[in-house]
């Protein structure tokens, strides 16, 4: 009979450590998702949109990225899926840049940002802003990434802007349709307007094999000008009276509906783009005019002076003196801001699956030589040359090099492309 009992109390005992232990389980477990639910930069109700997309250009993998290849061509090369397919187009931008830009038309421009824009979330939206862009000579572009904990991040919104409507484009939405913008964006006889287009550029091939084709890019208009900030922020306060909340920027911009501050500021980054421009581009027309006005200047005060003391001599010197003039290239710095520019269109997004030591590095060089040095009186394809780095042989396709970098011995210049 005892032992009976004390197998009863035995059994009370564990049964109730049991359901002690499996409560406590539950409430840990609760807890710890609680935790991890407010700290996630996701959003909470909705799945990674990104599992939609169903033609993903650039994934984890360790396969190189592979770049469009233009239809109709006839290049049999196995290396042309890795070559710049707008190559020749940009080649002659940046060799012969426009000089000449109308930003604004008639120069008349309210300043002020209505309540109105297009959202385009469907194809046949898509096409029909397609073709009022085809129209338009001139617009201005912005993009919003989405990067946090993700590989390679992707594009959730573009933003374009004419001067007579706004429009931000649902590149979630739409993702595997983007192709249709490109015969815009690749069209030369339209300027594509943005600001720090370095990462836009290689944002937009990654996602849809987006290439763009004739740029002004206002950072590059600033550096230029050696204007004391080039921000865009700084550009909006300092000509538009606008002010942004540049925080915004890090937001999760795969929500859908967006907030009315993000819609805001994603039309702000892009509304005002072709105004500003504007401006740098009247600034730089001036600066080229009073450089030349010191050039002719100084050169007759020269002549002038040493008038006297060449007239014994043939007469020839007379006329080299009177009649040299300074080469456009020199001192346009709408010329020099244009090709800088249309140099950053040069640019091949590339995953980070570096073959051989230094390759990244290397390539991280070439970019920045390439992107923010500029020379006033150089052309971008007047060397040629090779050099090795481990396994991987290089190859100059052009540019000054930058004096201010110290290369290692057996790197004498800097790259452009690989041979493969």
């Amino acid at each position: 009979m005892e032992s009976k009992e004390k197998i009863k109390i035995v059994f009370t005992i564990a049964c109730f450590a049991a359901i002690s232990i499996f409560f406590t389980t539950q409430y840990r477990k609760h807890r710890r998702h609680k935790r991890q639910s407010q700290n996630s930069c996701y959003l909470k109700t909705e799945p990674k949109p990104q599992n939609a997309f169903k033609r993903v250009l650039a994934d984890n993998s360790y396969a190189p990225f592979k770049h469009l290849k233009l239809s109709g061509s006839y290049d049999n090369n196995e290396n042309s899926s890795f070559e710049h397919p707008y190559k020749a187009e940009i080649d002659a931008l940046v060799n012969s840049p426009p000089v000449e830009f109308d930003f604004v038309g008639d120069g008349n421009v309210d300043l002020k940002l209505s309540d109105s824009y297009v959202w385009i979330e469907t194809e046949s939206h898509l096409q029909k802003l397609v073709d009022v862009l085809s129209k338009e000579r001139v617009f201005g572009v912005d993009t919003e990434q989405h990067s946090f904990r993700s590989f390679l991040g992707f594009t959730a919104l573009i933003q374009i802007s004419t001067n007579r409507q706004d429009y931000l484009v649902d590149t979630i939405a739409l993702h595997d349709v983007m192709g249709i913008f490109r015969p815009v964006f690749a069209n030369p006889a339209i300027c594509k307007v943005f600001h720090g287009a370095d990462n836009d550029v290689l944002w937009l091939q990654r996602d849809f094999h987006i290439y763009i084709v004739n740029l002004f890019d206002t950072a590059k208009a600033c550096e230029v000008l050696a204007k004391p900030q080039k921000s865009l922020a700084y550009l909006l306060e300092e000509y538009c009276g606008v002010t942004t909340n540049k925080q915004l920027q890090r937001e999760d911009w795969r929500q859908r509906p967006l907030p009315v501050e993000m819609v805001e500021y994603a039309r702000t980054d892009a509304h005002y783009l072709l105004y500003i421009a504007h401006c740098l581009a009247s600034e730089l027309m001036q600066q080229a005019n009073g450089r030349m006005w010191h050039f002719q200047k100084d050169r007759s005060m020269l002549f002038v002076t040493f008038a006297e003391k060449l007239l014994h001599q043939d007469s020839k010197y007379l006329s080299l003196s009177e009649n040299s003039t300074c080469p456009d290239d020199k001192f346009h710095f709408v010329l020099e801001a244009s090709r800088r520019s249309n140099a950053i269109c040069l640019q091949l997004f590339s995953k980070e699956t570096e073959a051989s030591p230094g390759e990244s590095a290397a390539s991280s060089i070439m970019s920045r030589n390439l992107n923010d040095q500029g020379s006033l009186s150089a052309s971008f394809h007047d060397t040629q040359g090779l050099f090795e780095t481990g396994d991987r042989r290089w190859e100059i396709v052009g540019g000054p090099i930058n004096s201010e970098i110290v290369f290692p011995e057996q790197l004498s210049r800097f790259c452009f492309a690989a041979n493969r």
